[in-house]
């Protein structure tokens, strides 16, 4: 089963989102749109309280299946990063020629942290502490000629994302 969302504005510098297109989420239940824009979709567990992202219905920590999904903050804080500087090997479908992009570690206000491809990759204009912002973006179109979108943060302040 896929979502469909009709359109997803990014502004500032994100890759624009074409309204004619259907778009698909990159995997179900990653992320969802709520009143006020994408949250990540991650499950909080009813037991022990840990919060994990991918959601599951199993707990890590405590080993119940006593979970429920939470959107999760969309902001957090770059905890690591680096710059992946060359082409990842099949099933990769991102942009060609390659670019290098930046991959970094987003603690969140949930007390997790998150692996996610970085909008900024330069390293001159990132660093651990630096507050970062969820947008969703345009990562390759599919073979039925639908945007597939994926998840990214960026350094706030660079723009933000909107649902129209």
């Amino acid at each position: 089963m896929t979502e469909n969302f009709k359109t997803a504005t990014a502004v500032n510098g994100s890759v624009p989102m074409n309204e004619a297109r259907e778009q698909v989420p990159i995997a179900p239940g990653l992320f969802e749109w709520l009143a006020d824009g994408a949250h990540l979709l991650g499950s909080k567990c009813n037991a022990c309280g840990e919060v994990t992202f991918p959601a599951s219905s199993f707990c890590p920590q405590c080993c119940r299946e006593t979970t429920e999904k939470v959107p999760l903050s969309q902001r957090g804080r770059l905890h690591s990063f680096t710059v992946q500087r060359f082409k990842p090997p099949p099933p990769y479908k991102g942009r060609e020629p390659f670019e290098p992009y930046g991959v970094g570690m987003i603690e969140l206000p949930e007390g997790l942290r998150v692996t996610s491809v970085l909008e900024e990759s330069d390293p001159a204009k990132l660093k651990v502490g630096l507050e970062m912002q969820l947008i969703i973006t345009k990562f390759f179109e599919d073979e039925e000629g639908r945007d597939v979108v994926a998840y990214k943060f960026k350094p706030i302040g660079e723009g933000s994302i909107s649902r129209e």
